[in-house]
């Protein structure tokens, strides 16, 4: 007899709940965990559709990617959707366990079976998650060179939060020095007391550019003596992770045909492009589900195309600027696939209770 608890650990295995972000909600989201499993629904999104699917291929557990219970619930009422799926659910003893961003994130994963869709080689992680270590950098400088350190600092990597760049906080106030007889000082003379107006410039930094940023700042720094402090904020885990994958094609192709090739990969995908058309696509960088505020991250590494979802107007405009192409393949394009993939993880890992992909599903969105 396989339990509702032996299935989770066989979940977990693919898709540790640590690899999850930290406003994610994963794991059993409804029922019991002692409870002996009868059939196994993988789906991406659960919905009333899904658990009548689930009753009538006597089923007791869903497996989803998507959370069915996302944010802290006020009521269950059957005057919602929601409300009437957890109603349902609860009187025929089916059993919900999701798996989200550390199914996005684990190898082996969602990003990993998109690839694979694809048809990518060489295929490599994207965007290092929950390994970083993350520092404040902390310099003094007078008020007329803060403007130049502030831009070295940024350039050279500071300062980056989300789909911001160049983020710092300054204070304003009063620097105070003696320098000995072999000193040189910029502002002021060898032995004397000397009070300079200063600015405080703190911004953020992770573990890979903190080196760079710190020589930047030194760099453009007008002191003979740079003070200046490094605190670490978050410790780095143990293991890198990634979000996202790069990979490449066997074969370049031109815009019509990499139109053709990605349209038949993602057969559930209503398919817009933006950003520039290259000569020829080769290089491809991905993420499942909503990924566009790794356009920038994309660019970066100088692929020939970016294969996304939820890609909205300005993000759009910044690839065009950026010169990268965005396919926006959707978010439910470019996730659908999970149905099948868990059900055959699950077979694979050695699951005897059946095991059915809900692909009923149609996207939100249609033309």
């Amino acid at each position: 007899m396989i339990t509702v608890q032996q299935v989770i650990t066989l979940m977990e295995q693919l898709a540790p709940h640590s690899y999850a972000e930290s406003w994610d909600n994963v794991g059993l989201m409804v029922g019991d965990r002692n409870v002996v499993v009868t059939g196994v629904v993988t789906t991406l999104d659960v919905t009333e559709e899904t658990v009548e699917y689930a009753i009538e291929q006597n089923c007791n557990l869903i497996v989803s990617h998507h959370p069915l219970i996302f944010k802290g619930l006020k009521q269950i009422s059957c005057d919602t959707a929601q409300g009437r799926t957890i109603n349902k659910l609860i009187q025929h003893k089916i059993a919900v366990y999701s798996a989200h961003t550390n199914l996005d994130i684990a190898p082996g994963g969602l990003n990993d079976m998109l690839a694979k869709q694809l048809g990518l080689i060489d295929i490599k992680g994207f965007i290092k998650t929950g390994e970083e270590a993350l520092y404040k950098v902390t310099t003094f400088v007078p008020e007329s060179s803060a403007d130049a350190v502030r831009l070295a600092m940024g350039d050279a990597g500071a300062g980056r939060i989300g789909n911001y760049e160049h983020c710092s906080f300054s204070i304003h106030g009063e620097g105070r020095f003696v320098g000995n007889e072999d000193s040189h000082p910029v502002i002021g003379a060898a032995g004397a007391l000397t009070v300079v107006p200063e600015v405080q410039v703190n911004a953020i930094v992770d573990g890979t550019h903190l080196s760079k940023v710190v020589a930047a700042m030194k760099a453009v720094h007008p002191y003979e003596e740079v003070a200046y402090e490094v605190l670490n904020i978050v410790e780095p885990t143990s293991s890198t992770q990634y979000l996202g994958r790069v990979g490449r094609l066997s074969n370049a192709l031109n815009l019509d045909s990499f139109r053709e090739w990605v349209q038949e990969a993602l057969p559930d995908a209503n398919i817009r492009f933006a950003g520039i058309v290259p000569k020829a696509i080769q290089s491809i960088a991905l993420c499942s589900g909503a990924g566009a505020e790794f356009i920038k991250d994309a660019a970066r590494l100088h692929v020939d195309a970016y294969i996304t979802g939820d890609v909205k107007y300005h993000e759009a405009q910044m690839a065009k600027e950026l010169g990268l192409l965005v396919v926006d393949a959707g978010h439910f394009g470019t996730e659908s696939i999970v149905a099948h993939g868990l059900r055959d993880y699950l077979i694979s890992a050695g699951l005897t209770v059946p095991v059915k992909a809900f692909t009923e599903q149609n996207d939100f969105f249609f033309v």
